[in-house]
């Protein structure tokens, strides 16, 4: 009898340790992955047969409110994060943006230290210098800068300075690769 019962205590312990490991996992499965972003090659009708869930483009569609991340961000009342307009919600527009790591409390090094997950940030040039050389006859400049200081030319002579087009575009962007943006809202 004295060997009994510790093999039964054992047994009643493993018992309740196996069931509490399988009533969390109970819990957390209906939630398992909402609201994670994923990017692909493949467009939405082929990604979506490699998935489990649905999954939806980030690109600024009204979110469905049966959705479980809807219902989600509505239950932390965090729906504050996405788009309102007429009573409706809408996912953040990943089209053609990078998407950027938020700072955490503040701090991070995005110099807008407060903006809200899913903001959108506005492309922007950092003040910066170049060497340049450009002009006619004995009248060179050096240094045109972005920020209105060093050397530059007076206003009657700045039709003297000389642009390198051929560097230029629509925006100022680093390599990139361009992807599908996913985000799964239900499962």
């Amino acid at each position: 009898m004295k060997k009994i019962k510790p093999i039964l205590l054992t047994i009643a312990c493993f018992t309740l340790l196996s069931f509490t490991i399988k009533s969390s996992s109970i819990f957390q499965k209906p939630l398992q992955d909402i609201g994670i972003i994923k990017q692909s090659l493949l467009k939405p009708n082929q990604f979506n047969k490699t998935q489990k869930g649905t999954w939806v483009l980030l690109n600024g569609q009204e979110i469905n409110k049966e959705s479980k991340l809807y219902k989600l961000l509505e239950e932390n009342f965090d729906l504050n994060i996405l788009t309102k307009k007429d009573n409706k919600y809408f996912l953040p527009n990943a089209s053609g943006a990078f998407i950027r790591a938020s700072n955490v409390n503040g701090e991070g090094k995005d110099p807008d230290k407060d903006r809200k997950v899913g903001s959108i940030q506005d492309d922007l040039i950092k003040i910066h210098e170049h060497n340049y050389w450009g002009g006619t006859g004995n009248k060179w400049y050096k240094n045109f800068n972005t920020n209105g200081g060093g050397n530059h030319p007076s206003e009657k002579n700045l039709s003297n300075v000389k642009t390198h087009n051929s560097l230029l575009g629509s925006e100022t962007r680093p390599v990139n690769i361009s992807m599908y943006t996913y985000i799964k809202i239900s499962n």
